[in-house]
């Protein structure tokens, strides 16, 4: 009997250490800080005159996770092909870059409900010289085409028979600008707000942006988690819808040029089809 009892009392105490792990976003509280990763991407990420990230992305996650007793926001900046192995790595603790949501990516990452949708878009010379409007366009001609590695613009290029060696993988925006400038490249493919902003921020006049692209959707992006991070995720979405209905997330992402309203016509369901 004395046996039995001694044998249930441990049980009851690794039961009760269970039962009290921390869970990740106690975790983040208790430490006050998220870190983010992310890759150089206007309007999504940038930094501050004082090095501090923000960009509508960023600035949303900050908004979410102050919500969740979470204040303070580091930053790992990372090329894009980094991003989802970093996660999965732990190297960071969320993904809030302009990562647009794939099918594919669901199955790797857990993503929360879109927060910035966007337009495809080409960056090209003064008066598109080379009348590329779609990305059948692409393959008509010899163009060079600078993409993001492994992003969304780079697949679809190859899906419609854009030849690889004709695809440049820039490390970010401003890489793929500064290649459009030198004349390495004769269109960037890209999210049309990033292209834009980017433009805007070199300041060269003789670059413009051809949006929207003929026949491709509208992307949406969204804060990204380690698969295993299911309650984090879910703990994010309920502080998300938050701020999105009390007018917090338009106040946020509008000065960035976002529609608002996209965000809250598309869901992660839709998006993933069915896999996240």
């Amino acid at each position: 009997m004395k046996r039995f009892m001694i044998a249930a009392m441990a049980a009851a105490t690794l039961w009760a250490g269970a039962a009290h792990a921390q869970t990740a976003l106690e975790k983040l509280q208790q430490d006050g800080t998220v870190k983010i990763g992310l890759a150089q991407e206007p309007p999504y990420t940038m930094f501050s005159a004082s090095g501090e990230p923000t960009g509508a992305a960023v600035d949303v996650a900050r908004a979410v996770f102050a919500k969740l007793k979470v204040n303070k926001v580091t930053a790992d900046v990372v090329d894009w092909a980094a991003l989802i192995p970093g996660l999965q790595a732990r190297r960071f603790d969320i993904v809030s870059t302009g990562l647009i949501i794939r099918p594919q990516r669901c199955t790797a990452v857990r993503f929360s409900q879109p927060d910035l949708c966007t337009a495809e878009g080409f960056a090209v010379k003064k008066g598109n010289p080379s009348a590329l409007n779609t990305y059948e366009d692409l393959v008509k001609t010899d163009v060079k085409i600078a993409v993001c590695g492994g992003c969304a613009e780079e697949k679809r290029a190859i899906e419609v028979g854009v030849p690889r060696d004709r695809l440049i993988v820039a490390t970010d925006a401003f890489n793929a600008i500064a290649m459009l400038q030198a004349g390495r490249v004769d269109v960037v493919a890209w999210p049309d707000l990033t292209l834009a902003d980017t433009i805007k921020k070199v300041g060269d006049t003789n670059l413009e942006v051809v949006a929207p692209i003929a026949g491709e959707p509208v992307s949406c992006a969204a804060t990204a988690f380690n698969y295993e991070e299911k309650e984090l995720r879910d703990a994010y979405d309920v502080a998300l819808a938050e701020i999105k209905a009390s007018g917090e997330f338009a106040k946020i992402v509008e000065p960035y040029g976002f529609n608002v309203e996209l965000a809250t016509k598309h869901t992660r369901d839709e998006l993933c089809q069915g896999a996240n």
